[in-house]
């Protein structure tokens, strides 16, 4: 299988996180790494770094990682240079089709470019369109919570069974509090048992608790991001149905992760530009496509 060479544009945060990507992905490869003129060394960096784009030889595919202000807040925006030189790009940038897209030029030059293909927009717009295609009629309403509750923590973390624990909360659609509760057992602790003790501690009592066992705490720690997605159908309509999403992430991460998925999608855009609905779900898996029917059709 020919591995698709990508370069990165831009190696801050969100480069760093699409380099990690990359390693961990058979099917591509890093093959080069655009950065500032004054930008230090980095021994860990596996791939040539050059300083500008004209350097970028034997490439597939451009991941751009700069600042949404590089792409159309100054001068001279990221986008532009990269189509000129008929190279496909990938942005998580949530920005207009006109101005990043560039549809006319890029158009000339044969070559496509995918926006918005990061987390939100992105990974989470994805989410939002299947729940609304469920039901077309209702409501959908996304709750962000990075919060912890530290008196709700200890008090999980005293349970009999849990080695450590973390609380969270956030509102879902109505205004009901909702209480998260993560907890690292102990190896001898029955799941089952823990959850019961939580949610009928009194502390818990007055509040919708859900409880979930996983197997660090400190690495759960290490994400910033939580979101609720509920998509539940207009009071007319007899289903009554609801869909639910309840995530944990890295933000960079996880855009890092999409903008890879979206690579997978070579050579299937056409000359233009495009958003992830542009495109049918089983080009996201790229070659995996055979796979991937086979486990999740």
């Amino acid at each position: 299988m020919k591995k698709t060479r990508l370069a990165i544009i831009g190696l801050g945060n969100g480069g760093r996180k699409c380099v990690e990507a990359i390693a961990s992905d058979p099917a591509t490869v890093l093959a080069r790494v655009v950065r500032r003129i004054d930008s230090s060394p980095e021994p860990w960096l596996k791939a040539p770094a050059v300083t500008h784009i004209s350097e970028l030889k034997e490439v597939d595919a451009a991941l751009i990682c700069v600042p949404a202000r590089g792409h159309g807040d100054c001068p001279r925006p990221a986008a532009r240079p990269y189509s000129h030189r008929g190279m496909r790009t990938f942005s998580w940038r949530a920005l207009p089709r006109t101005q990043v897209g560039y549809p006319s030029g890029r158009a000339a030059h044969k070559v496509p470019a995918i926006v918005g293909a990061g987390c939100d927009p992105g990974a989470l717009s994805l989410f939002r369109s299947q729940f609304a295609l469920l039901a077309p009629r209702g409501h959908t309403e996304t709750s962000l919570h990075t919060g912890t509750s530290l008196h709700h923590t200890l008090a999980a973390t005293g349970i009999q069974g849990v080695r450590k624990a973390l609380a969270t909360e956030c509102t879902a659609v109505g205004g009901v509090l909702q209480r998260y509760v993560y907890v690292e057992l102990e190896p001898s602790a029955n799941a089952a048992a823990v959850e019961d003790a939580i949610v009928n501690d009194p502390l818990f009592l007055d509040e919708q608790t859900q409880v979930f066992a996983v197997p660090s705490i400190a690495a759960l720690e290490e994400t910033t991001h939580g979101v609720t997605l509920e998509r539940r159908t207009a009071p007319a309509e007899a289903s009554h149905a609801s869909s639910l999403l309840e995530a944990r992430y890295d933000e960079a991460g996880l855009a890092a992760r999409m903008m890879l998925v979206a690579a997978r999608s070579l050579p299937f855009p056409k000359a233009g530009a495009y958003t992830l609905l542009d495109l049918p779900p089983g080009a996201l898996w790229g070659e995996q496509r055979p796979v991937a029917e086979k486990e999740w059709i």
